[in-house]
Parts: structure tokens; C-alpha cells; sequence
């Protein structure tokens, strides 16, 4: 059933009251992808105000070169205003019109980067507590244009497309054994989906979005391939996704770059999860046309 009826409005762009949970985290995401241009990349701002810090995570890709960009102040005061909150003066994250446009502004003695992510398709909400990492998801296919300026004067363009989400709620990785989330850009539509799996349960939740609307995702069945290296990082994905309607989709991911991946590891009291976040090519095996996407990995490991 395609969900034509908005569920959403420009408040939800806004903070939402967190409850009393230590774990409870707010979030903004963005990521985007020049494959001709050869620039890529995501970033990420957190909001953990019983854990009393907030979390700037801004990765660039320019061809095998990465820039990196990781904090986490402290937060002293929690304010509902997001001028204040999505900002350490090296990344910010300008709201332009609720739901359609933002702006990613970051600085760092190497370079300037600049952005605008403009919302192409509907957003889709993903549902109240579709996954146990959130209460409230929603995310949304968008074009993105902007510029890089060196410190040497030099500029790069960047034109492609992106995605966004946004969650709040009790967010703890290690409960899950494994998920796959994953965003995938064509010229006349996307898809984005979250599998979660946890023990002997498994909840998806997604859609594929055109300007018509979206149309929920029914199943998805996902083949990796990994490297040899300690880490068995992942390389290669293909994605048979079948939507509500009964349309069938087969897509092939492979890494954009060499080196537009990340790795990131957190340890808990008995283990430790890892998150793979990768910049890809998309192929679509139906029709052959090249896209551009976001595959991610977490896997929860628990000590013997």
C-alpha cells in the first residue's frame, strides 16, 4: 500500500522530548554521492542529553583521499533549539525548509565543503518503533549540489544525490546481532531500508520512493561478499527487494572508491559491535542503469 498520506510534519524536523533513558539519542543524517566528480560522503550529529553529550561525525571522500571529522563535547546545557544544537563551529547543519531543504556547512584548515540538500521524492515515515534502535525514523531522497574550496585556492563541484534520516528515541547498537541499512539512488527512484536482527527475530522496514509517493517494502534478501582482511570487511552486496505491490528489484552495490568506507567499533560489557558505512556504485541488474548509494553494517561480537 503506497503511502500517499503525509504523517509527518515541519515540528518533527524540530527536537523532541527525550524521556529519562540514558541511551536516548536524537539524530541528523546526511550523506551524498558525486560518482563523476569522484566526492562522497556522510555525516552525522547526536543529541544524548541524559548522557550529557552530543556526538559531530563528518566523513569526505575526494577520490583516496578522506577527511575526518569526529567529536564529542560535551553538552552542559540541553537546549530545544536546533541553531544551537547542531553545531561545534567546524560542522553545522542549517534547516532551510522543514522537510525539503538543508544546508552542511563545514570548515577545517584544509578545506571548506558546502551543501544543499534538496528533498526529490516524498519523505516516508518509517513508523513508530519500526526498529528497537528508535521510536521515530523517517528519511528522504534528495539531490545534492554544493562545492569543495581548498586551502589553496582550488574548488570541486559536487552535483549527485543523497539521503537523509532523521530518529529519536532509546538507541543502543548492542541488542542487535546484525543489521543492514541501506540507500540506493536512481535517476527516477531510491530505496532505503533497515533490517534489524535480533535473536530469532527480524523487523524491516523501508520503502521505494518515486514523485508518486512510497510504496512500502515487503522482503528483502541480501548476498555480501567480504575481504580476506582481519576486519572481513564488506565488499559486495546484491539486494533482491520486493515491494508491497509486488515489484521486484534486483541491485548490485561495490564500493564507490578504494577507500570510501569506515569502520567504526564500540565496545560494551561483553563485546563490542562494528559498523561498516560505505559510499557505493549501484547497479540495477533489471535494466543495467548505474546509480550511486550508502550500504551499511553493524555485527555485534560477544566475547567467549
Amino acid at each position: 500500500m503506497s503511502n500517499k498520506t503525509p504523517t509527518l510534519t515541519g515540528s518533527d524536523e524540530l527536537l523532541h522530548q527525550p524521556d529519562n533513558r540514558l541511551k536516548w539519542r536524537e539524530s541528523y543524517y546526511f550523506n551524498w554521492a558525486d560518482a563523476e566528480n569522484n566526492v562522497s560522503g556522510f555525516t552525522t550529529i547526536g543529541i544524548l542529553p541524559n548522557e550529557k553529550k552530543r556526538e559531530f561525525v563528518f566523513l569526505l571522500f575526494i577520490g583516496d583521499e578522506t577527511e575526518i571529522h569526529y567529536q564529542e563535547p560535551p553538552l552542559e546545557r540541553y537546549v530545544d533549539d536546533i541553531n544551537v544544537m547542531l553545531t561545534d563551529n567546524s560542522l553545522t547543519y542549517q534547516m532551510v525548509n522543514p522537510l525539503q531543504t538543508w544546508k552542511i556547512l563545514y570548515a577545517c584548515p584544509k578545506l571548506e565543503f558546502n551543501l544543499i540538500f534538496k528533498t526529490r521524492f516524498p519523505t516516508y515515515d518509517f513508523g513508530r518503533d519500526s526498529s528497537a534502535s528508535w521510536h521515530g525514523h523517517f528519511e528522504a531522497s534528495g539531490k545534492v549540489k554544493g562545492y569543495i574550496k581548498f586551502e589553496d585556492g582550488t574548488m570541486r563541484n559536487i552535483q549527485g544525490f543523497g539521503q537523509r534520516d532523521k530518529s529519536w528515541g532509546y538507541r543502543d547498537w548492542h541488542q542487535f546481532d546484525k543489521w543492514y541499512a541501506t540507500h540506493i539512488q536512481f535517476k527516477d527512484w531510491a530505496c532505503a531500508f533497515r533490517k534489524d536482527h535480533q535473536g530469532n527475530r527480524i523487523d524491516l522496514s523501508g520503502s521505494i520512493a518515486t514523485k508518486k509517493g512510497n510504496t512500502p517494502l515487503a522482503k528483502v534478501e541480501i548476498e555480501t561478499t567480504n575481504d580476506k582482511d582481519q576486519f572481513q570487511t564488506p565488499l559486495t552486496s546484491t539486494y533482491h527487494i520486493t515491494d508491497t505491490k509486488g515489484n521486484s528489484f534486483t541491485v548490485k552495490s561495490r564500493l564507490l572508491g578504494k577507500k570510501t568506507y569506515l569502520r567504526f567499533a564500540r565496545n560494551f560489557p561483553g563485546g563490542y559491535t562494528e559498523l561498516f558505512e560505505q559510499m557505493t556504485i549501484m547497479e540495477s541488474e533489471e535494466t543495467g542503469e548505474v546509480g550511486t548509494g550508502m550500504t551499511e553494517y553493524l555485527r555485534t561480537i560477544k566475547s567467549k
